[in-house]
């Protein structure tokens, strides 16, 4: 019995637990939520409701009867009430069809009717007829109970004095089906709306589990893929559900049998010393106490060290004390920074057999845990390799730079052309009908010479340029430059010169670098027509030279940004579209970079990198 119970008992997965759980909540919270705004929109329409019959016609039948007693001052007053046709046509006039009164009356103390207006003689059915203060008073499950499933009449009640004493009363009775009218239309929209809640509800809580429990399958995941690589036995039963507690029980069985499986560990370490065995790199790994843990034979060929002199001994042991490699480790792990460096490796071996110096590039690259070094590996490239690689890259780029300069020669030479197709043929036209074709060979001779401005221009970019090459500090050429433009003061721009400090020493062209950046400074000075701040600034970082030209102009757009530096390419109405190309063409004759970053209306910041001569 106690297996058949074991066998049955319910044990739901964690994923089974959080979707009972969200979905719960959800309905909880709504539940709440709907009960109190329920009650507090049942407390405010009843309230409501019996404050405007008050308003409207019972304040109106006192002050009637009020009246009426007054004018009939021999009469008794149940007789002038009676008497009285406001008094009569009021009450009738509230119990018509589009009245939600069920009856009026104005009834003596004794229980007397004075004046009524009961078509459905509900006036007499006290078994029907509740007061009207306690259905307010109740709870709201009492209300709904009362006005959904029982058909009642609710009497309000409004007593008329005669020298300060009470000695009539007026009543209205309100059906209950007539305020289960107007809130029922709420009440339904109110509750589609919590069950809409509730299966959103429903539905985000089914996302989210797998989102929730996505880590948790990854780590069950694994957990399978160690035991099918380990000997867990097949004939273990395993938990079929999703469990942390399975999870666990299983995790203590993987540590168990891995705890002492050394060998196996060792086994890997060596697969993976031979593959580093089979690198062409010259590789080093290192542990954080600088103890190579494992070497690439060129590596080791390059330190002229054997597997044996190398391998589970300190760095710091295996090299010299003066080894640049030693100095560059001990430096990277102290400091917890990663490092490159160019250095000159001693030539290995002895005499004859000496193997000749060798410049590389060491690069060491720390790995972290916890925010303290581990360990690192230190890769080292041979020096000219990576220069030629170098080479090769930055005439790559500066290819791409100047396909990107003449992008727009195309579209420049095609205008001309077409326009002097279409004259061609209107010449003809002309000259066969034996009309004036003067016109058309000035048009002619327009394009044409239109044309041989824009091919010299393209030769002009693309002709080989021979650099005059100067050791030039850049703040000295920025002032240079400013002073150039001074005509732009008289447009309202104020130059604010803030240059770091100096000389600040660049190898440069000093009449090609000067007119680009007198064209990027004339710029800025033509997108404020009314003046402004135009601002030039330099400093230096990590061997170069940073140039900034900011201007306060409209700023350019995103969808140009990457525009304009090509030729012809302008958004002025006369501009060339020349200046910024010559100035990126120039830039990018020196070695450096040039780009811009602005946002609209907040103008625009053309930012240069260059180069810093080695002796500054």
């Amino acid at each position: 019995m106690n297996l058949i119970n074991r066998k049955y008992k319910w044990d739901p997965s964690v994923r089974t637990r959080h979707l009972a759980v969200v979905i719960f909540l959800i309905t909880l919270i709504t539940g709440v939520l709907l009960s109190f705004n329920t009650a507090r929109y049942l407390s405010g329409e009843i309230r409501a409701r019996g404050e405007l019959v008050e308003t409207l016609l019972l304040d109106q039948l006192y002050w009637f009867s009020q009246q009426a007693i007054n004018t009939r001052p021999i009469e008794v007053p149940e007789v002038a009430i009676g008497l009285d046709e406001s008094v009569r046509s009021l009450i009738r006039a509230s119990t018509n069809d589009k009245s939600d009164l069920a009856y009026c009356a104005i009834v003596s103390l004794n229980g007397q009717v004075i004046a009524q207006s009961d078509p459905r003689r509900l006036l007499t059915e006290s078994g029907k007829v509740r007061p009207y203060d306690d259905l307010l008073r109740a709870r709201w499950f009492h209300q709904l109970w009362q006005l959904y499933h029982d058909d009642l009449i609710f009497e309000i009640s409004i007593p008329i004095r005669l020298s300060g004493h009470p000695f009539a009363r007026v009543v209205a009775g309100i059906p209950g089906e007539r305020i289960r009218n107007h809130l029922s239309p709420t009440l339904k929209l109110s509750l589609i709306f919590s069950l809409i809640v509730i299966l959103l509800g429903v539905l985000t809580a089914l996302t989210s589990s797998n989102l929730v429990l996505w880590p948790l399958r990854e780590v069950m995941e694994s957990i399978e893929q160690l035991e099918a690589e380990s000997a867990v036995s097949q004939a273990e039963s395993r938990p079929e559900n999703l469990d942390l507690q399975s999870m666990t029980q299983r995790l203590r069985e993987l540590g168990r049998r891995f705890a002492g499986n050394r060998t196996e560990v060792e086994a890997i370490r060596d697969q993976l010393q031979q593959v580093v065995g089979s690198l062409s790199e010259r590789v080093l790994l290192l542990d954080r106490e600088l103890r190579v843990i494992m070497a690439s034979p060129e590596a080791e060929r390059l330190l002229g060290k054997g597997r044996i002199a190398i391998r589970g001994h300190l760095l710091t042991e295996v090299l010299h004390g003066s080894h640049p490699l030693r100095t560059m480790a001990i430096r990277a792990f102290r400091s917890g920074r990663s490092m490159q460096e160019v250095m000159t490796i001693a030539g290995s071996g002895t005499g004859s057999l000496k193997s000749a110096p060798q410049t590389v590039v060491a690069s060491l690259q720390l790995f972290e845990d916890r925010g303290q070094p581990a360990g690192a590996l230190l890769t080292l490239r041979d020096y000219e390799t990576l220069q030629r690689l170098e080479n090769q890259i930055d005439f790559a780029t500066k290819l791409a730079a100047l396909n990107r300069i003449t992008a727009g020669v195309a579209h420049e030479v095609k205008n001309p052309l077409h326009a002097m197709v279409l004259h061609l043929e209107l010449l003809k036209a002309k000259i066969e009908a034996g009309l004036d074709p003067n016109t058309h060979i000035d048009t002619l001779t327009s394009e044409v010479n239109r044309l041989k401005r824009v091919v010299q221009t393209f030769l002009d970019f693309t002709r080989p340029v021979d650099l005059n090459l100067d050791e030039i500090d850049i703040n000295i050429l920025l002032h240079e430059v400013v002073t150039l433009s001074a005509d732009a003061r008289a447009q309202g721009v104020d130059f604010v010169e803030d240059y770091g400090p100096g000389p600040l020493m660049i190898k440069a062209d000093h009449d090609l670098l000067k007119q680009a950046l007198l064209n990027i400074v004339i710029n800025g000075c033509q997108v404020m027509p009314d003046g402004g701040k135009l601002t030039l600034e330099t400093a230096r970082e990590n061997g170069h030279i940073l140039i900034a030209i900011t201007d306060q102009g409209p700023g350019i757009k995103a969808e140009v940004r990457d525009k304009i530096f090509n030729l012809y390419y302008t958004t002025k109405p006369t501009g060339s579209g020349i200046g910024l190309a010559q100035a990126f063409r120039a830039v990018q004759l020196h070695n450096g970079r040039i780009t811009v970053q602005s946002e609209p209306g907040r103008g625009a910041s053309f930012e240069i990198i260059l180069p810093v001569v080695a002796s500054s």
